[in-house]
């Protein structure tokens, strides 16, 4: 039997008895499904609405969370308070800002 991983591209076998490979299987219990295209959604009126707000909501994506602290470090809000509000720690705030927002989204 010839068969390769069901992930796209990948050309490895996969585990006995499963239809995908080693690297593939660690890679999504660490970051997810490589295939869900979650971090890439955003609802520009939820994120405008929690910027104006400025309260803590849980389950944004990841696009939302950077939107969302851009909108509030242009408000001047301290990265303390951009990390409660976004649910993330202030040196992942630090880090956005210093990278200028573009490759955090």
């Amino acid at each position: 039997m010839n068969a390769t991983c069901r992930i796209d591209g990948c050309t490895a076998a996969p585990r006995p008895g499963r239809r995908i490979c080693y690297k593939h299987r660690t890679r999504i219990t660490r970051h997810g499904d490589p295939d869900f295209t979650e971090w890439t959604v955003a609802d520009e009126f939820d994120v405008e609405l929690i910027v104006a707000e400025q309260r803590a909501v849980e389950g944004l994506t990841r696009l939302e969370r950077v939107m969302v602290a851009r909108g509030l470090t242009e408000r001047d809000v301290p990265a303390e308070e951009i990390a409660r509000i976004v649910g993330v720690t202030p040196r992942c705030v630090y880090r956005w800002r210093s990278e200028g927002f573009r490759q955090a989204a």
